[in-house]
């Protein structure tokens, strides 16, 4: 890049797509890398199951997928072994590029850190603390890749790293998992925001209201679009109190056993959810994996299966270092206790594991309570067999969710707030509904550069 041209702004994901949001801002003597999850397909998805992803080869071939960032100089050389057509493309991005490369994470999604592990050695990747603690104990559980958590450099909030002539800053935000990230970006010539994923409901939104008092003014805003995807347009979403008060009720309504699917990272809704089985009389129970992450991140009163349960190896070894740690151990529960009085517990389901449906006593009034757990919805691959399970154990779906995204209200906010001279919409299927009066909305392309600060503008 010649000195003349200005700060550059390039998108490598989140096109018309929900998640994989990638962006490269460069000068012509830094580059800053905001996310680098895995790529969400636009269309058919060549490596969704039964494909295996090569030992070895899984970068190189997402690369000539056109799944992954073209960036040069940005994954590690091993990671880009190529042969056959399209080889030369895939080895042509192990040339060093003499500028500095910094990597911001968002928050711990697989759509925003999951290229992680790919990453030549010298990249630093910045994160919040708590995304490194929870990268740790999704280590520990066998639920990421191992060595990502050592790759990750903590940034606090409002400390500004200098990247030559790029300056960063991160300010927490409300989403669906600790220690999610707004970040700011200082250029000789202006300011981009980025929201990372976002919502101004957990919390009250005091998090990301104060990044949107540090953001304001910024010349472009990169900002994600999800609940703008569906049609009709979605409510704005539910509080955590409100989500409580959904699960007492189903779980008041029913005499037999009741199952869950919540997510495990995000540790506070299943703090909540523990707390909310407990009042209404209930053991809340999760699988060995979801119980050793939140064991790890600090929540108590977790319980999780004895080896009277049927449960994978991994699950199996994650359950035990649950049970067996010194601080926030958790509890085990055998099958029998549940045989016994089915009306007592609230079962996490294992997502890896159906057929673990047939260990369990099911009633005539139990039912499955979603709340932003696997099976996520009909976008995934496993949503319509997991609806046959529910069909055939005669289950109703009790919806119990809130999304950690912020709804189309809320969208308008953060606009609003920060007064960009444009947006960039990204991270959803109609980035084109974001329209705010006197800002406007780019839809940007895959690699196409865009000015940071246009001619004639502020």
């Amino acid at each position: 890049m010649d000195e003349t041209t200005g700060t550059s702004i390039e998108i490598h994901g989140g096109v018309r797509v929900i998640g994989g949001t990638k962006v490269l801002i460069s000068t012509a003597r830094a580059r800053v890398l905001l996310d680098i999850g895995e790529d969400i397909p636009g269309e058919a998805d060549l490596l969704r199951e039964s494909t295996r992803v090569r030992e070895g080869h899984g970068l190189a071939d997402r690369l000539r997928l056109g799944v992954a960032p073209r960036i040069a100089g940005l994954f590690a050389p091993e990671e880009l072994r190529a042969v056959g057509p399209g080889a030369q493309d895939v080895q042509a991005l192990v040339a060093a590029d003499p500028r500095p490369l910094v990597v911001v994470l968002s928050h711990a999604h697989i759509d925003h850190d999951g290229l992680l592990a790919h990453l030549r050695p010298e990249v630093r990747v910045l994160a919040h603390p708590e995304t490194i603690a929870l990268h740790r104990a999704l280590e520990e559980a066998g639920a990421t890749t191992p060595g990502t958590a050592a790759r990750l450099t903590p940034i606090e909030e409002g400390q500004e790293v200098a990247v030559a002539d790029l300056a960063v800053t991160v300010h927490r935000v409300d989403h669906d998992v600790r220690g999610a990230i707004g970040t700011i970006v200082r250029a000789p010539d202006g300011a981009l925001a980025y929201t990372g994923d976002v919502n101004l409901h957990r919390e009250d939104g005091v998090h990301s209201r104060a990044f949107l008092e540090a953001a304001r003014g910024a010349d472009v805003l990169v900002c994600e679009t999800t609940m703008l995807s569906f049609d009709p347009p979605p409510l704005e979403p539910r509080s955590e109190e409100e989500i409580a008060r959904v699960v007492t009720e189903a779980l008041a309504g029913s005499e037999d056993l009741m199952l869950l699917s919540a997510y495990e990272r995000d540790v506070d809704r299943a703090a909540l959810l523990v707390r909310t089985a407990a009042d209404a009389g209930r053991t809340l129970v999760w699988p060995g994996r979801h119980a050793a992450v939140l064991t790890a991140m600090g929540i108590g009163g977790v319980v999780t299966w004895d080896g009277t349960r049927p449960q994978s190896g991994s699950q199996r070894r994650a359950g035990e270092l649950a049970a067996g740690r010194e601080r926030s151990a958790a509890r085990t529960v055998g099958i029998d206790a549940v045989q016994a009085a089915p009306d007592r517990f609230l079962v996490q389901i294992d997502p890896e594991d159906f057929t673990s449906l047939l260990d369990l006593p099911l009633g005539p009034t139990s039912a499955w309570i979603h709340s932003q757990g696997e099976p996520l919805g009909p976008f995934m691959r496993d949503w319509d067999v997991w609806q046959d399970w529910l069909e055939r154990f005669g289950l109703a779906t009790v919806p119990a969710g809130s999304s950690g995204h912020a709804g189309p209200l809320a969208l308008r906010e953060i606009v609003e707030r920060i007064g960009p001279a444009r947006v960039i919409a990204l991270h959803g299927f109609h980035p084109e509904r974001l329209e705010v009066d006197g800002v406007r909305t780019v839809l940007p392309e895959i690699g196409v550069p865009i000015p940071l600060r246009e001619v004639g503008t502020r």
